[in-house]
């Protein structure tokens, strides 16, 4: 029943970011807030029933370290503040299985649900990041010729993030061979983690360089609306207050529109719903 509860909340909300981010660059803040207190309200409800706190503290263990995963990317220039308010949504809602098996897990059953969550998630965003770019470079192909020598200047951040995804992927691999015994089987998809944040991450890079050559405008501040992103900020969009500060100064302003990433969360929840865990694609 929690399960079902959770899915809905997740479905919905999931899919109204989805569709206001596809449709309009963006989607209210109160979204992902409203997902993640309705996910601990079910969970605190079903707690009290059952007497099973571990289902609440499940939620606030990985909904908090998944938000702080995607603080961090934000923090990092990577993404948008929404996408990882959406991030820590997911990890609030879908911290366990609640009561169902995830089908064609094969080998892979083994795994911690938020576990399986985060790949499926990194392999979907890696899939969606490539067709993406892909599509928005072939629109201009003598821009994109640029991206390799601005790679190259942003290398050190990016093996920064890889650094840190390398130290928590063995931290887990240790802990899965010394404490539960794990074979080379169970923890080998693990250390394929650091691989996918790296190649998801020059993939963003190599999106955002396409939209800032081709979605960059220079527009009056009077045309400025909620939403619209900065150049000079970071994937944020303006605030009415801030509006009305800039339009009080005058001139002009230039904006990007950023990758609509929403789509992301709700294709891993039907990915893992359907499919399963993808580490089995892996598995030999």
């Amino acid at each position: 029943m929690l399960f079902w509860i959770l899915l809905s909340i997740g479905i919905a909300g999931f899919g109204l970011a989805a569709y206001w981010d596809l449709k309009t660059t963006e989607f209210p803040d109160w979204l992902p807030y409203s997902m993640i207190g309705l996910g601990l309200g079910a969970r605190v409800v079903f707690s009290l029933l059952t007497g099973e706190w571990r289902f609440l503290v499940n939620s606030m263990v990985f909904g908090l370290a998944f938000l702080g995963m995607g603080l961090a990317m934000y923090f990092m220039r990577q993404w948008g503040d929404g996408d990882a308010w959406l991030l820590g949504a997911l990890g609030f809602l879908f911290p366990d299985s609640a009561g169902y098996s995830i089908p064609h897990a094969g080998l892979t059953a083994q795994f911690p649900f938020p576990l399986v969550l985060l790949f499926n998630f990194f392999i979907t965003a890696f899939c969606y990041l490539i067709a993406y770019s892909i599509a928005l470079g072939a629109k201009n192909r003598k821009k994109t010729r640029k991206f390799l020598s601005e790679l190259r200047s942003g290398l050190k951040g990016i093996l920064s993030i890889v650094a840190l995804f390398t130290v928590a992927s063995t931290v887990v691999v240790l802990y899965l061979s010394l404490f539960l015994r794990a074979g080379l089987n169970a923890t080998l998809p693990i250390l394929l983690f650091p691989g996918l944040v790296f190649f998801m991450t020059v993939f963003m890079r190599y999106g955002r360089f396409v939209e800032a050559n081709l979605f960059r405008k220079r527009i009056p501040v009077g045309r400025l609306r909620p939403g619209d992103v900065l150049v000079s900020d970071r994937w944020r969009g303006i605030t009415e207050k801030e509006i009305e500060k800039l339009r009080r100064k005058g001139g002009h302003v230039w904006i990007k529109e950023g990758v609509r990433f929403a789509p992301v969360f709700l294709i891993t929840i039907l990915v893992t719903l359907f499919y399963g865990n993808l580490m089995g694609m892996f598995l030999i």
